[in-house]
């Protein structure tokens, strides 16, 4: 008996929350319809611009709402004062960042930011810093937020001309250090790097490439699964962004890593990392030195399709041109 009571109301409860929905569904449709409509007539008024409000709040990733607001706003500052203007600027960046913090990671808030940040006639490029920073605490792999910190600092540089290069390669560092695994940290790293020595000449670029390559074997060695710190490995094998290399020095340090990979590969047999990395760096090798390609290729490809069977084609094609 206490089964069937349950389901009774469970069923009543189900019942319930659909009609529920299905209002809240008519509503959303019946709002949609009055903001795009009123987008054909060419409202611009401070009241179309509450709707577009309201509606973003329940879906922030219609991002053609975000355009009509835009252009409302638009219309608005025409007949302001800088003054009114950057005072309704700030209020849109607070509501923004209600936003952001409930959806960090869609692509259309961080878009409309952008936008109000080069609208305003006394932009806070500090504060926006100070924001980015915080946002990249609560998820450091957020990588709206490093395009974003990217902008931010770039328009702090030319308000001040001041470089900011250093502290944002040490940022970089502290946050790679908490986590390994930040596909975004290290891809700043890249564009960091090719400044920093041009604007510290004073720098020993091949102690610099050394020290990278300690960093990133620790995070190889930490988790050796992770695509990010194999892709900038690979950057620091095949770039002459840090130091030019001769055809000698680059024989001998793809040598020195392909044996450090060779060693983590029969502590790690199965990782599907190191097989690529060792199969692409021996080719490498190989054509530097002007070789053949070591035989231990093609069982490195033939154990990858094992291991790694959706790109099975790849492998094949791969093994193909040795």
């Amino acid at each position: 008996m206490h089964s069937v009571k349950r389901e009774r109301a469970s069923a009543k409860a189900r019942e319930e929350k659909r009609r529920r929905e299905a209002g809240k569904i008519v509503e959303y449709k019946a709002l949609v319809d009055k903001v795009l409509g009123s987008r054909k007539n060419q409202d611009y008024t401070p009241g179309t611009l509450d709707l577009t409000t309201t509606l973003l709040k329940q879906n922030p990733e219609y991002y053609t709402v975000w355009n009509y607001r835009r252009e409302i706003l638009t219309s608005i500052f025409k007949s302001q004062t800088a003054d009114a203007i950057q005072s309704h600027i700030d209020n849109e960046l607070q509501f923004l960042f209600a936003r952001l913090v409930e959806f960090p990671k869609c692509y259309w808030i961080w878009n409309h930011r952008q936008w109000c940040l080069q609208t305003a006639p006394s932009p806070s490029w500090k504060f926006e810093l100070g924001l980015v920073t915080k946002m990249l605490d609560r998820d450091a792999r957020n990588f709206h937020g490093w395009r974003y910190r990217r902008y931010v600092v770039q328009r702090m540089e030319m308000a001040t001309g001041k470089s900011m290069v250093r502290p944002e390669f040490d940022y970089t560092t502290v946050k790679i250090n908490s986590n390994f695994s930040n596909f975004s940290a290290w891809h700043n790293r890249t564009k960091l790097i090719p400044r920093l020595l041009n604007e510290e000449p004073e720098i020993d670029a091949r102690e610099l490439l050394d020290k990278e390559i300690y960093l990133i074997t620790q995070a190889i060695y930490t988790d050796p699964d992770d695509q990010s710190v194999w892709l900038y490995h690979r950057w620091l094998m095949t770039s002459d962004d840090i130091v030019k290399l001769s055809r000698d020095e680059r024989i001998g340090l793809l040598e020195k890593e392909i044996k450090s990979i060779h060693d983590l590969l029969e502590i790690e047999p199965d990782s599907k990392w190191c097989l690529q990395s060792l199969a692409f760096y021996k080719g490498l090798l190989a054509t530097l030195a002007g070789q053949k390609v070591d035989s231990s290729v093609a069982g490195y490809l033939d154990k990858l399709q094992d291991i790694d069977p959706m790109r099975k084609k790849r492998y094949e094609d791969w093994k193909e041109l040795l």
